[in-house]
């Protein structure tokens, strides 16, 4: 969530990735994490989306600058959605000789809770050099209880696969459902709730809190959109998102700080 992620960290990849994978990553850097003291609940509601759905985004810096593009699409497995992020490098930014930069994610999750069952992660970066450098990621997610328990392996290109596990605090979703997550709430000016946020590449948890302050009309590549300003505080560092006010409720831009996500098209 390249993702959009929605967590606060993540591994240091070339500049255009930072961020990225807030998709849906949050990307609330600098951060150490909000307090689990902060009282979490369930927020998934409705799912205004439906299966098929493809969004487009470009990905630019605070320069205006064209970093990448990114394609969000969902899909129908049984009781069970894929949701699939593709991350690549804009036209005209790998240098002549150098492996483009891309990063490919799918997470699938329950359909009717969005409670993440497993994901795949595979991206590659480039070294000094030029050199591609790729790196696979495999999770997967069971059930104890009121809590989840995540377990990952990452593989990457010249060295030894990592693996780890950790138990998540109640009220969790994964990171790279972000950007889904967030259409789903019930939109009202003073909504505020929290959730946990696991990622997956790096076995953290955050307290996310989500708030909605105030409408607002926002111009992307795609159009004017009326739209719901909305709030993502992690401890400090707060990040927003505009969603489209009118149903399926895109994300029409959002800003995690690093890396700058307008909608291009929406089928």
């Amino acid at each position: 969530m390249i993702a959009a992620r929605a967590t606060t960290r993540q591994p240091r990849r070339a500049a255009w990735l930072l961020g990225v994978l807030a998709t849906a990553s949050i990307a609330l850097t600098g951060c150490a994490g909000a307090s689990p003291a902060v009282k979490t609940s369930d927020v998934f509601g409705a799912a205004p989306w439906k299966a098929g759905e493809r969004l487009e985004y470009r990905l630019r810096n605070d320069q205006g600058d064209e970093l990448g593009r990114g394609i969000f699409t969902t899909q129908q497995d049984g009781d069970r959605l894929v949701l699939a992020q593709a991350f690549t490098e804009a036209p005209g930014r790998t240098p002549a000789g150098a492996t483009a930069l891309k990063d490919d994610i799918a997470l699938t999750v329950d359909a009717k809770t969005l409670r993440p069952v497993q994901g795949t992660r595979t991206s590659v970066a480039r070294d000094a050099s030029g050199k591609g450098q790729g790196t696979r990621t495999r999770w997967t997610y069971r059930a104890e209880g009121d809590r989840l328990h995540l377990a990952t392996k990452v593989e990457r290109d010249g060295a030894k696969p990592e693996e780890g596990e950790v138990t998540l605090r109640p009220h969790a979703y994964d990171n790279e459902s972000s950007l889904w997550l967030w259409r789903s709430i019930p939109f009202a000016e003073d909504y505020d709730q929290a959730y946990v946020s696991a990622n997956a590449l790096d076995r953290t948890q955050q307290t996310v809190s989500l708030r909605v302050p105030q409408r607002e009309q926002v111009e992307v590549p795609a159009g004017k959109f009326d739209t719901w300003r909305i709030l993502l505080r992690n401890g400090r560092a707060v990040r927003t998102a505009w969603i489209s006010i009118a149903a399926p409720h895109q994300i029409v831009r959002w800003d995690n700080g690093e890396v700058i996500f307008e909608l291009v098209k929406a089928e």
